[in-house]
């Protein structure tokens, strides 16, 4: 069996190993938010934990999303209405 921790460190090391520094934020200065798909996978022959013998898996990161799209309150409209999608338009 895995844990969340075990799951959540296995996502930042990919994100401080894998990932180059430009665009990550500033220590202590900047926030970003991470999102990750971790594939885990069991030998074929073991589905399922037993209590005398747990079943070692595989766990890899596939897939990691990073970044926000915040815009600054210079170009937010009065009604708080505002995209940064290019095909929409305000009504």
């Amino acid at each position: 069996m895995w844990t969340a921790d075990e799951i959540a460190r296995l996502c930042y090391e990919h994100y401080g190993i894998r990932l180059p520094k430009k665009g990550k934020p500033e220590p202590n200065h900047e926030w970003t938010l991470l999102a990750a798909v971790v594939k885990i996978q069991s030998p074929a022959d073991k589905a399922c934990d037993t209590p005398d013998k747990p079943v070692q898996v595989t766990k890899e990161v596939v897939s990691m999303g990073t970044g926000t799209k915040c815009i600054g309150q210079s170009k937010m409209r009065k009604n708080g209405t505002f995209s940064t999608n290019s095909s929409w338009q305000p009504p």
